[in-house]
C-alpha cells in the first residue's frame, strides 16, 4: 500500500475521473449516434458480404452439379457414338464380306462356265481329230481316197453311234 500513497495523488485522479466523465457525456451527447449508425452499416455491409459469399458458393455448387451433369451427358453421348461407329463399322465389315462371297460365286460360276466350253471345244475338236485319224487309218487301209467329205460324214456319224451307246 505504501507505493500507491505515496505514488497517487487524489487531486489528479479526481481531475483525471472528471476529465473522463465529461469526454464521456461529449461524445455521448454529439458523436455516441453517429459511432453507433457507423457501427451498425459496417455490421450490415460485413452481413450482406457474408449473404453474398453463401450465396455465391451456393451459386458455386449448384454450377458444379451442372457441369458434373453435363459432362457425364457428353460421355454418354461419346460412348453412344462410339458405339454406333463400331456398329456401323461392323455392318461395312459384313457388306464386304457379303460382296466378297458373291464376287467369289459369280468368279466361280465364270471358270464353270469357262470350263463347260473348253470342254465342249476340246470335244469337237477330238471329234475332229478322231475323224482325222480314222479317215487316215481306212485310207491306209483301202490305199485309195474316196471323197473326203463323205468319209468325215460317214466317221462323224460312226462317232456318234459310239457316244449313244456309252
Amino acid at each position: 500500500m505504501d507505493f500507491f500513497q505515496t505514488n497517487i495523488n487524489l487531486g489528479e485522479v479526481f481531475v483525471q475521473l472528471l476529465a473522463f466523465v465529461t469526454i464521456f457525456w461529449a461524445l455521448r451527447s454529439f458523436a455516441w449516434k453517429r459511432i453507433l449508425k457507423a457501427l451498425d452499416t459496417r455490421r450490415e455491409l460485413i452481413k450482406s458480404e457474408f449473404d453474398k459469399i453463401e450465396s455465391a458458393k451456393k451459386e458455386n455448387e449448384s454450377l458444379h452439379l451442372e457441369y458434373a451433369n453435363r459432362l457425364q451427358k457428353i460421355e454418354e453421348e461419346a460412348r453412344g457414338k462410339l458405339q454406333q461407329a463400331i456398329d456401323e463399322g461392323k455392318e461395312i465389315a459384313r457388306e464386304l464380306q457379303e460382296s466378297a462371297r458373291k464376287e467369289a460365286r459369280a468368279v466361280l460360276e465364270k471358270a464353270k462356265e469357262d470350263i463347260s466350253l473348253e470342254v465342249a471345244k476340246a470335244k469337237v475338236t477330238l471329234r475332229h481329230e478322231i475323224a482325222d485319224l480314222t479317215l487316215g487309218a481306212t485310207e491306209k487301209l483301202i490305199r485309195e481316197k474316196l471323197d473326203e467329205t463323205k468319209d468325215k460324214e460317214l466317221v462323224l456319224d460312226f462317232i456318234e453311234e459310239l457316244e449313244k451307246l456309252k
